[in-house]
């Protein structure tokens, strides 16, 4: 390999890696900066390119270069945008908690999405970035980017249906994951709003949504602080599920089979 095709193919690398950080979760939020963005991509490309398999990269033109430098930007924000489908669920979780509490006034900045967000969105994203660096999801997903190149060679990605069809799955997963870890809180907000329903038909003169709201936020955040646990375990579930579908994608971008 020429001095050429070296700088070449670590270019290529450092552009794939670009395109992972800026939509990779946490990496990518407005609170990181981007000098610091620019050399983490360095940083991994130099220290990923010694570890690749072989590539033969035969430098045709600088136009052909300019088109896999964009396939390959395009491919590593595609593989960073499936690692942020646990922080959506745990979005949706939180969206759907502040709404059966009442909590949908007290928002606060979310630095997943730099958009103001309910409380408890915002709670359960922390929680996830907690969880995402105690489990070395990142090391992981590290180490699997290295892997990708041998299902995924370079300029090589590109879309099918098996990609798009892949990526509503995990849309829909987004929902139904929410509802799942949600469903506590959700079902003491149902029973609360119940009671109270029962008790104003016994009682007419009671003013039930005033009266209910205090004890549904209470027992709701009680509910909450008892289920952190079982929250906590169900987003480490869902983040130990990262490095797999980071090599599934890259495998449905390459049209490579997948192992057996």
């Amino acid at each position: 390999m020429t001095v050429i095709q070296s700088i070449a193919v670590w270019v290529l690398v450092m552009v794939r890696a670009s395109g992972l950080i800026l939509t990779m979760p946490v990496f990518s939020g407005n609170q990181v900066p981007r000098s610091l963005k620019i050399a983490l991509g360095v940083m991994l490309a130099t220290l990923a390119t010694p570890l690749l398999p072989p590539i033969e990269l035969k430098v045709d033109s600088l136009w052909w270069l300019i088109q896999v430098i964009f396939v390959e930007m395009t491919a590593g924000a595609v593989l960073g945008f499936i690692c942020r489908f646990t922080f959506f669920a745990l979005d949706v979780t939180g969206t759907l908690i502040a709404n059966d509490l009442g909590l949908t006034m007290s928002t606060i900045l979310n630095p997943g999405s730099n958009a103001a967000a309910p409380i408890t969105s915002t709670l359960l994203y922390w929680l996830g970035v907690v969880t995402f660096f105690g489990l070395d999801i990142h090391h992981w997903v590290l180490a699997f980017f290295i892997r990708t190149y041998s299902v995924l060679p370079m300029g090589a990605a590109h879309g099918s249906e098996d990609l798009m069809r892949n990526i509503l799955v995990h849309t829909g997963w987004i929902l139904s994951a929410g509802i799942q870890v949600a469903a506590p809180i959700m079902a003491v907000a149902f029973l609360v709003t119940w009671v109270f329903s029962m008790l104003g038909r016994a009682v007419p003169q009671m003013n039930v949504f005033s009266e209910s709201m205090p004890i549904r936020v209470l027992s709701g955040l009680f509910i909450l602080a008892m289920s952190m646990r079982f929250i906590g375990d169900h987003t480490a579930n869902f983040l130990r599920r990262i490095p797999d579908d980071f090599v599934r994608i890259a495998q449905i971008l390459g049209n490579t089979p997948p192992n057996p």
